[in-house]
């Protein structure tokens, strides 16, 4: 008979426990930054504006770099994550109104991937940091309007937003990230041995496995991550679609394929995962990753999260 275990949840009753608090130290940091600026924005725009000033500060772009970001945003969606484009650009998407040509989906529809997008072109684009804001937005987004101009009338309003985002304050309002420090039982130890694992290798293919051995198991029980899911939803466990995780939670994405992936929540935005920074292929690395990177990176749909249940 199989037994389901698990792993210090006290009954399973994990409404009360999980608001114990986890320190985790020297984590790189956030994605989002803090847009304090609350005049001509509302919630939604200062969680984007948020979301790509972090990505150009922890990409090194610096100020111009964030205000051209956001600049280009005000104009394309109103720094709103668009599901919907144009009659010049029906496949258009997201926050920077990307076409299909320039990434998946999920990652132009992911604020963050669609900043990392961007800011990926933009460093292709000679000179950037000597031009006009809006002619280097231009360059990027190659617009009806060959000037720029029609950047450069969000101009003054982006470099508000920018000169009032607080980058040291770790607040984020993103989808993707807590807005809470909650923490599984026993997740310290969890974080421990997910931060002694970041380096190794040996995990290709092996997410179930990586994650299992974080919560001290030597191996999950489970064919796939997919299979782990599964159960996890035929039990009661699963959090379908819940961006609010606990430090400890097993997260999992559906890759399209029939094995799926599975990694661990550390907190603060941030997972352990194996091969998504893999440089060769059946590296099977382990990796510190931001939340984003697997929907970006991958293509993957996040399925949303469970404690570390296992099975015997």
């Amino acid at each position: 008979m199989i037994r389901v275990l698990a792993i210090s949840l006290v009954g399973l009753g994990l409404v009360g426990a999980l608001l114990s608090p986890v320190a985790i130290a020297t984590l790189p940091s956030s994605v989002c930054a803090d847009v304090k600026l609350s005049g001509p924005l509302d919630a939604e725009q200062r969680s984007n504006a948020a979301v790509i000033v972090g990505v150009a500060t922890r990409r090194g772009m610096g100020e111009a770099g964030a205000v051209i970001g956001v600049m280009t945003a005000l104009t394309e969606s109103s720094l709103r994550n668009l599901e919907y484009g144009d009659a010049a650009g029906p496949d258009s998407r997201g926050l920077f109104q990307q076409r299909d040509g320039l990434g998946p989906l999920a990652t132009r529809m992911s604020p963050a991937g669609a900043a990392g997008l961007f800011f990926d072109a933009l460093t292709t684009v000679a000179g950037w940091q000597a031009m006009p804001p809006w002619q280097a937005a231009q360059a990027v987004q190659r617009s009806a309007f060959s000037d720029g101009s029609n950047y450069r009338r969000n101009h003054d309003l982006a470099r508000g937003i920018v000169s009032t985002t607080d980058l040291t304050a770790g607040g984020c309002s993103d989808r993707w990230l807590p807005t809470s420090d909650r923490a599984l039982p026993g997740a310290d130890q969890a974080i421990a041995r997910a931060r002694a694992l970041v380096g190794s290798r040996g995990y290709y293919q092996l997410c179930a496995r990586l994650a299992a051995n974080i919560w001290g198991r030597p191996r999950s029980g489970y064919y796939s991550a997919a299979t782990q899911w599964q159960h996890m939803q035929a039990i009661g466990q699963a959090h379908p679609g819940d961006r609010n995780p606990p430090a400890g939670a097993l997260l999992f994405w559906d890759t399209g394929g029939p094995y799926g992936h599975v990694a661990v929540y550390i907190g603060k935005g941030h997972i352990v995962s194996n091969d998504i920074h893999d440089q060769h292929p059946g590296q099977g690395g382990v990796y510190l990753a931001e939340l984003e990177t697997i929907e970006g990176t991958w293509a993957a749909t996040y399925q949303g999260w469970s404690p570390p249940i296992y099975r015997n």
